[in-house]
Formats: C-alpha cells, sequence, structure tokens
C-alpha cells in the first residue's frame, strides 16, 4: 500500500492506495478503507443541498457537505471519520467534478479524503437538490 503523503491521523480506520492504481489524491477521493473489527459503524443518509435555497451548485455542495458535517457531530463525530461517500449529481459535469473536488479539498484540507462512489442521475427525489451526499462513517467504541 502507498501510505506516501497519507495523513490518517485521528482516524478509527486507515485509508491508503495501491501502489499499482492511479493517485485518486487530485480527485478528493481514495482507493481504500480499512475498518477494523470493534468500530461502531455510522450510516449518514443522502445529505442534499437544495436546503441552501439556491440553484448554484457550488452552494448547494457545500450546503451538502455542511449538512453531512453536521450528522456527524450529531452521532459523536466528524468528517475526519468519514469512510466512505456516495454522491449523486443532477446531470453531472466536468464544471460540476471541479466544483465538488474543491469543496472536499477545502473541507479535508490535508487530511486524507474518504473512498468515494460518484453517481450521475437525471434528478434528485426533491426536484431543486442537485447533489446528494450520503456517508458511511466509524467511530471508536
Amino acid at each position: 500500500m502507498n501510505s506516501e503523503n497519507l495523513n490518517n491521523k485521528g482516524r478509527a480506520f486507515t485509508i491508503s492506495n495501491p501502489e499499482s492504481l492511479s493517485n485518486p489524491a487530485p480527485y478528493a477521493y481514495s482507493h481504500l478503507g480499512v475498518v477494523p473489527a470493534g468500530q461502531k459503524l455510522i450510516f449518514v443518509a443522502g445529505q442534499g443541498g437544495s436546503g441552501a435555497g439556491t440553484d448554484d451548485f457550488r452552494e448547494q455542495c457545500q450546503s451538502a457537505i455542511t449538512n453531512v458535517d453536521k450528522v456527524m457531530k450529531a452521532a459523536g463525530g466528524g468528517m475526519k471519520d468519514i469512510v466512505k461517500f456516495t454522491i449523486y449529481i443532477v446531470e453531472h459535469t466536468e464544471e460540476k467534478h471541479k466544483i465538488l473536488i474543491d469543496e472536499l479539498h477545502k473541507k479535508f484540507g490535508d487530511l486524507y479524503t474518504p473512498t468515494c462512489s460518484l453517481i450521475p442521475v437525471p434528478r434528485l427525489s426533491y426536484y431543486k437538490s442537485l447533489i446528494e451526499i450520503e456517508a458511511i462513517a466509524t467511530l471508536k467504541e
């Protein structure tokens, strides 16, 4: 496993990238998250960005990330405890992808980003939502 430039401090799990795969860091995700036995799992329902009251994708992205952070704090953790994101983007484009990457880098800073799946969709359940983020996290028991 390539642990070069990885910052896992303060986590109850390990994030890494196999050397045989491309480096996903510029795209704000990682390939592998390993959770040791005995950890408490947290499942965060999809958090949308429509609560931002705008049709601006960046603002909705920021709102969705903030909402995930609020749920994680309610569970007794934080963004650093997220192992995996599943992100749904309405009418996905490269521009939206760049905005998402930028906002995730802002939120995680030098902490290595979680594993992630990004799924383009034609629409979400709430018609004004442009993005929805769900998460799986872990905390020490």
